[in-house]
This record gives structure tokens, sequence and C-alpha cells, in this order.
């Protein structure tokens, strides 16, 4: 009855119609469409690496509207094909994946790494939150390697257990951190985005 009912909700959603309308994916590209026209992170001539990426809508988002040199996509679900975008299948937090990503970039560091990744619901909103930013710690330790030294990661996270002490490691990792919770993210969501400039220090891959 829940899963129907949020489906239900998912098809009166102005987002997810409008998505649908545009023929756009997901209605999650909206979310990055507003953190970059805010925070202005898509440039010209970088490299991207869009993490969680399935079903596409953030790849394609880039790939249609901005004029990059490279976009990596990868998740642990599979994900059709889009022009310009390289895609991995795996789990991010398994080193394989990690190493297959840096090969495919050409040992190159990112300019911008995106994170929508989300973990499966347990039921138990602990559980859940330490699933979660156990990935999410994941990332941040990949991007202080993986992110040139003037590079942005755009992590999504969740209010709730282990958020202040992972922001707290945002702060300490990166000069500027804002915390941005998009429109088109439902209100009743604690869903947030962190995004993270100019890392203080650099590690070689």
């Amino acid at each position: 009855m829940a899963q129907k009912n949020w489906r239900s909700d998912q098809s009166r959603d102005q987002y997810f119609i409008k998505a649908r309308k545009l023929g756009y994916r997901s209605r999650s590209v909206f979310k990055l469409k507003e953190i970059d026209q805010k925070y202005k992170l898509i440039k010209k001539e970088s490299r991207i690496l869009d993490l969680g990426s399935s079903p596409g809508g953030w790849s394609e988002y880039i790939a249609n509207n901005h004029s990059v040199k490279t976009i990596i996509a990868s998740d642990i679900q599979p994900m059709e094909s889009i022009d310009n975008v390289k895609f991995i299948l795996g789990d991010f937090t398994n080193n394989e994946t990690q190493q297959n990503i840096i090969r495919l970039n050409n040992n190159q560091k990112f300019n911008l790494i995106l994170s929508d990744i989300s973990t499966k619901k347990t039921g138990n909103k602990i559980t859940d939150q330490y699933q979660f930013y156990n990935i999410a710690n994941n990332i941040l330790e990949f991007s202080l390697n993986g992110l040139t030294s003037n590079g942005v990661l755009v992590i999504k996270v969740f209010i709730g257990h282990g958020f202040e002490d992972f922001k707290n490691d945002l702060d300490n990792y990166f000069e500027n951190i804002y915390i941005f919770k998009p429109k088109s993210s439902r209100p009743e969501s604690k869903e947030t985005y962190a995004i993270g400039k100019k890392i203080r220090y650099t590690q070689n891959l």
C-alpha cells in the first residue's frame, strides 16, 4: 500500500510530470540544474564523475547542455548508454571499481565529482544513516585523491545521525562548504546537498 501511495504521489509531482514531458530520464535532473545555476559548477572542458548515475539524468543533462572534456558515470545498477558518457557498472565502495574509474579517466584528476547515491532503506533510521555515511565517507576519501586542487564535490546527504560529523570532515578538507536543498527536492525528504569547493590539500592517485 505504501509503495502504491508513493507512486500515486510521484505521478502528481510537478517535477516528475515536467521530466516526462521534456523527455528527461528522471526528475533529479532539476536538482542538478538548480545546483549548477546557483554555484556555477559545470565548466567548459571539465572532467566529471557522476556517481549513483542510473538512470542517467545528471549525465544526460551535462552531455546535452555543456561542452565538457569527459563524463564518467558509475552505478551499481545498469544504465542505458548516453552519447559522450562512459559508464562503469560496479559498487563504488569496491576498490576495483574505483581503479576502473581512474583508468578510464587516463589517471587524470576530476574537476567535478557528483554523487546522488542513496542506500536502500531498512526501516531502522540509525542503521540507514550509518550505511549511507559509510558510503559518503568513501566518496569523500576518493575525492581528496581524485579532484584537482580547485575541484568541486557535490554530494547528496541526509540530515540526521552522522550529518554533523560528515559536515565537519568537509570543513576540514575543503576551503568553502555550502549546504543547499533544491526546490525540486521533495519537501518532506531529509535529503539535501553538500558542495565542497577547493581542496585544502591534494594527494597522489
